[in-house]
């Protein structure tokens, strides 16, 4: 049988998308299983692709994975990267990143009050839970922080261009992904700056769709937990900037639905 995955979320430039794919391509030949990589790029929305059959290693959004749980799809949890960043501390763990133009006068995010936010799609964990979160603990209650709220724009490429452009004047983007892109394609963020981050959460994780023998998702699973084990491996975990995998908790991602329904109770249910 042959299994799909895709590593679409962080394939941030060429190279970015090579180092994804022959990382993935050897965890699939150790776990002893056939396997073939689905662009599946924007305008495609994400969702799409957790709905396809024989999915076995491919990256998903921890948000939409407890949500899915929740609502008993029940996506195996394989594996979880830990980024080889010194910020990442050893941990399986990412947060998102708000930007504004470098010469943005702001020290805080209360600063952008009346301001242009823009976003990327409202089930992102990155792109609109976590950001939700904080400017929740920031707008006035039950009203509205920003003069105008815009999206989607669908990927975080679309954000950093829209404000560079000047339509938007804050956003936020994956601390993780915009970790990737400064190695790979620094000029992407050429006049931007770091306004704040959200808190840390657990990262997106590579799991296996509900229909997937479990006994190949295993076998994949091993064979990526153990791949920082192997010398023979340690070049393709350096070109991906991954240190090693680790198990994922299942219940460690119940955290972001929590977020949600803080910011829902602060009355502050859509970025505005």
């Amino acid at each position: 049988m042959e299994f799909m995955t895709s590593t679409r979320m962080y394939d941030v430039a060429p190279a970015a998308r090579a180092a994804w794919h022959a990382l993935l391509r050897a965890a699939h030949d150790r776990a002893g299983l056939r396997v073939r990589f689905v662009e599946h790029g924007w305008p495609a929305p994400i969702g799409e692709l957790w709905e396809r059959p024989g999915l076995c290693g491919v990256f998903m959004c921890g948000w939409p994975y407890v949500r899915a749980l929740k609502a008993g799809r029940a996506f195996g949890a394989m594996a979880a990267v830990v980024p080889d960043w010194p910020a990442y501390e050893g941990l399986p763990r990412y947060r998102s990143e708000f930007l504004v133009r470098a010469d943005c006068t702001w020290s805080s995010l209360a600063d952008a009050a009346g301001s242009r936010y823009g976003w990327m799609v409202q089930d992102s964990q990155s792109g609109w839970n976590a950001p939700r979160a904080a400017l929740a603990k920031v707008a006035p209650p039950g009203g509205a922080l920003f003069a105008a709220s815009k999206g989607p724009y669908g990927n975080p490429r679309g954000l950093l261009r829209a404000l560079a452009d000047g339509e938007i004047d804050l956003t936020a983007a994956d601390a993780w992904y915009l970790d990737l892109l400064r190695e790979h394609d620094p000029a992407a963020l050429a006049g931007l700056r770091t306004l704040a981050y959200t808190p840390w959460t657990p990262n997106p994780l590579l799991v296996a769709g509900p229909d997937v023998d479990p006994a190949a998702a295993q076998a994949l699973s091993d064979a990526l937990l153990a791949m920082h084990e192997d010398p023979a491996h340690r070049p393709l975990l350096r070109a991906a900037h991954v240190a090693r995998f680790t198990r994922p908790d299942p219940a460690a991602y119940t955290v972001l639905d929590g977020m949600a329904q803080a910011a829902e109770t602060a009355g502050y249910a859509a970025i505005r």
